[in-house]
């Protein structure tokens, strides 16, 4: 409806405001498959990014695309992205598309890029939150709850008070990689450009909007939605996944 539009449009002005950063997810897609090499290598694993991935990325060469989708392991993406280096050697770039909550599960092998002089490029997507999550539970009748990166609000005890805001680039920097912090289509391009030249491993921490990523699953996604619930939308939500189960092909 309008009234959700508007509601959404508003929610966004607020994020931007808060975040110094307009930026989509899908749009900074579509500026990193124009501005990085064409038999560059990227690697995904979780959250959004590998279904953004699958829906909207273009190829130009084969053995350009190592993206995880069985198990959705976070912290997969930085360290595989060494081991993707390793294996293609000095002559071909390799980029790491990751978002900020897997980025803080595990990316010790950066580190050891470092170590190894193995140049490895991190994208990070910080959208300030486990975006994939906290898209699933908000689809299933739930509200937000611990998804997002946010301060305990001392007034309700939840932990709905301000974004908690994290400096990606001074992180990697410390660990001796060339760093970028970018919020807008401009920066972006600089940054991509320039770490074409960069000799040790680089990171982009890149500033997006949440829920910018592309929308819906297209697909059954069954959860363990509760069986009782005060929250009326968690009784619908869980009568629909009840309805899907019955058409489940049985193996």
């Amino acid at each position: 409806s309008e009234e959700v539009k508007q509601g959404c449009k508003e929610k966004l002005e607020e994020f931007g405001k808060q975040i110094g950063s307009y930026l989509t997810q899908t749009r900074v897609l579509g500026i990193i498959r124009e501005e990085i090499e064409e038999d560059a290598i990227v690697v995904g694993s979780s959250g959004s990014l590998p279904g953004d991935l699958q829906r909207i990325w273009e190829n130009n060469y084969t053995n350009t695309y190592h993206v995880e989708y069985g198990f959705s392991c976070m912290g997969y993406e930085v360290n595989a992205a060494l081991g993707v280096k390793l294996a293609v050697g000095n002559d071909r770039e390799v980029y790491s598309f990751v978002g900020d909550g897997s980025y803080m599960m595990s990316h010790s092998e950066l580190v050891t890029s470092i170590q190894e002089k193995q140049k490895i490029n991190i994208l990070l997507f910080d959208n300030i939150a486990f975006g994939c999550i906290n898209n699933l539970q908000m689809a299933n009748g739930n509200e937000s709850f611990g998804t997002e990166f946010r301060y305990r609000n001392e007034n309700t005890g939840l932990l709905d008070g301000e974004m908690v805001k994290i400096d990606f680039a001074k992180c990697a920097e410390a660990y001796g990689c060339k760093t970028y912090t970018v919020k807008t289509e401009k920066e972006l391009k600089v940054a991509l450009e320039a770490i074409k030249n960069e000799k040790q491993s680089t990171l982009i921490d890149i500033k997006v909007l949440p829920k910018t990523m592309t929308d819906g699953y297209e697909s059954f996604w069954r959860v363990g939605n509760a069986q009782v619930s005060a929250r009326v939308e968690i009784i619908e939500k869980t009568k629909e996944m009840n309805l899907n189960l019955e058409k489940v092909r049985k193996y």
